[in-house]
Parts: structure tokens; sequence; C-alpha cells
């Protein structure tokens, strides 16, 4: 019997790998499937990785667009592997290209789409196979392809708002930021020889002179601790407990804490109402859910929502009820969703709550960011300014 290798997630962070008998790839993901694993790809045993590696160089948004032009090409009753050609004939990038002509050769060896799709994970993750998968089986894969381009657009856009909306604010923190150091670090030793001769110098200058002959004889080290906390702080963010820690600190930020915890929540109900819709069953679903939230906490929480409610029988609402981070205006909908039997409307409901709330938050807080650091930003080198001007000034009183 052929023997196939897979790659394959068993909760929203373990990865496993492995080899099954089976009759066939989709015989395979079927056994893989009744384990309660999510392949990410399956592959004769033995077969060439170069597929693995031909998606470089292909940006989030072409796959977007193809999600989207696949969409519309299957709803127009144009079949698969006639989509999959117009589509390399049209494509502009070679490598997606070539791609699309990987994944129409094995689809006319009798394999399905979902499956071709997994044996490219860097392009189309385990929660993009998962729909298409689940969109073969329901028989709806143009309605879940453009669900999914549309939750990627969605995404996609907030991304690019909240990138140029802290675009200003951080040029103007950088330039303010290195503006400064320069000046007490290589400018200010310059001159400090000119307040040699006052007696009796000003507390501002003083304090100026102190920080300035501090940074210029030590700047190399500073700097080297800075290279160095950074890297300690990723590999203890890589660790599970420090980065569970890292994360629940996070939460309890005043302000941004807030953001980064209804940003992670609003992808959460979105990706679980849109798997839910598409007919994903609900182990899988919370699994892949999970897979999408940043904070480790959360994911942490869904993992035991999903116990609860897989394996209790519990609804998902009271594990939500009971959470100590997840919102309770989240449980509260999840409730009514369940009670009405409209759940993933509930949740795209909620998320779309979530996201208004972080825009509105966001752009608030942006808005008062911009003049209070151009102020901080001016108060520093005013003050540097200052204490430069105000032995002079003294000297010329007592003249």
């Amino acid at each position: 019997m052929p023997r196939f290798e897979y790659k394959a997630k068993d909760g929203p962070e373990k990865v496993v790998e492995g080899v099954v008998a089976a009759p066939s790839r989709a015989d395979a993901l079927a056994i893989l499937e009744g384990r309660g694993l999510i392949p990410v790809w399956v592959r004769a045993a033995g077969e060439s990785t170069e597929h693995d590696s031909i998606g470089r160089g292909i940006s989030v948004r072409e796959i977007t667009i193809l999600t989207r032009q696949m969409s519309g090409l299957i709803r127009a009753g144009v079949p698969i592997l006639r989509t999959l050609a117009t589509l390399q004939e049209q494509c502009e990038n070679g490598r997606l290209a070539a791609v699309l002509a990987r994944v129409e050769a094995d689809i006319r060896e009798g394999g399905m789409l979902s499956s071709a799709l997994a044996r490219h994970e860097r392009l189309f993750p385990p929660l993009y196979v998962s729909m298409v998968r689940a969109g073969e089986s329901a028989g709806k894969l143009d309605t879940v392809l453009e669900r999914l381009a549309t939750a990627r657009e969605a995404e996609d856009e907030a991304r690019r708002r909240v990138r140029s909306a802290v675009a200003y604010p951080a040029l103007i923190l950088i330039v303010g930021m290195v503006t400064v150091f320069v000046l007490l670090t290589f400018f200010m030793p310059r001159v400090a020889g000119l307040f040699t001769s006052f007696a009796d110098l000003p507390m501002p200058t003083r304090i100026l002179l102190m920080v300035s002959g501090f940074l210029s004889r030590h700047w190399p080290w500073l700097v080297v601790l800075v290279v160095l906390g950074i890297v300690g702080m990723r590999r203890v963010a890589r660790m599970t407990a420090g980065r569970l820690e890292m994360d629940r600190l996070k939460m309890r930020l005043p302000g941004i804490g807030r953001v980064w915890l209804e940003s992670d929540v609003a992808r959460f109900a979105r990706t679980f109402a849109m798997l839910l819709d598409a007919g994903v069953p609900l182990s899988a679903t919370l699994d892949l859910s999970a897979s999408t939230l940043e904070n480790a906490a959360l994911r942490a929480d869904v993992l035991r929502v999903k116990r609860e409610a897989v394996q209790e029988g519990q609804p998902i609402s009271t594990g939500l009820k009971r959470s100590k981070v997840f919102p309770s205006l989240l449980a509260s909908l999840a409730a009514v969703g369940e009670e009405s039997g409209r759940l993933a409307e509930a949740l795209e409901e909620a998320a779309g709550y979530y996201e208004k709330d972080v825009e509105h938050r966001v752009r608030t807080a942006l808005s008062l960011l911009e003049p209070v650091l151009i102020l901080a930003v001016g108060a520093v080198v005013g003050f540097i300014v200052a204490a430069m001007l105000l032995p002079i000034f003294r000297l010329s009183l007592a003249l």
C-alpha cells in the first residue's frame, strides 16, 4: 500500500510529522482528520519537496486577488482545471504561475483542490486549506473562496490603516530620539569645554553636561545592552511560559492593552464565524481560530473552551463566560447566538463591534499622540538649548 508523508497541526501550536499508509492522498487526508489532526500537507513518501520553496516571492495581496478571481470564475460555472489554466495565463508573477501549474497537475492526477493547495503551506495556511476543504464538501467552493477573499481584504485593509496612522508619530519619535542622542553624545562634548571657566553653572547646565558626559563615554555599551535586551526579550517570548506572562502583562497595560485584546478577540470571532458557517467541525474550528491569535493567554483559554465544549459537551458560551481574559460581551453574544441557532452571525456581529471599537480607540489615541510627541521632542530640545544658553545669559548679566 502506498505511504504518504504528512505535516499536520495538533492544536493551535503543536505541529506533528509522520508517515501514514493509505490507498490514495485523499484517503490519507481522511485518516489524519479522523485522528483529530489538521493536515498542512500530505505527499507521497520520497516525493521531491521542490514545491515547498517555489512559493517565495509571492505577496499576501497576490494570494488574496487570486482567491477573489478563483471565486468569480467558479461561480460563473468555469471548471476548476480551466479556472486554474485561465489564472495562469493572466498571472504576471511567474512564481505564482508555477504554483498554479503544480496545483493543476495535482488535480489532474486525481487530487482535490484543498489537498493540492495544502502542499504550499507558505502561501495557503491551514486555515485557508480547511476553508477550501469545507467548501468542497458542502458544494459551496465559490462562496467559501469569496468569504476568504473578503476576510483577507478586510484584515489587510485594517493593517494598512494602522500602519499609515502610526507612520507619522513613529517618524516624529525616531527623528526626535536620534536628534537628542546625537546632540548629547557627539555635539555637546565638543562644546563642553566652553563652560569650564564658569565657577557656578546653573542646575540645567550641570544636568545636561552630566548626561552628555555619561553618553559620550558609554554609548557603545548602551547600544550593546539595548540589543541584548531586545534579543533576550524575544527569546523569553518564544518560551511558552515567558510568552504567556508577557502577553498577560500586555493586556494589563493602560489604554493600549485594551486595543491589543480587542484586536485579537475580533480576529478570533471573525475566523470562528467564517469556519463555522463553512461547515468546518467544531474541534478544528476552535484549533484554527486559536492559531490566528497573537496573544498566548487567549490561545490557552480557547484550548480550555475546546476541552469543555468538545469533551464535556458544554456550550461555547459557557466556556467563554468562565474566561478571565475574553470580554463578557463576546460570551453574551455567543449565548444569544446559540439559543437562536445563529452562532456564526452573532460572532460576526461581535467581530464587527470590536473592530470598530479598536479603530475608534486607535484613531483617538493617535490624534492625541501626535501633538504630545511634538511637544515632548520640542521640550527636550528646548531644554538642551536653554541649558547651553543659561551660563551665557548669567555671564552677560554679571558684566
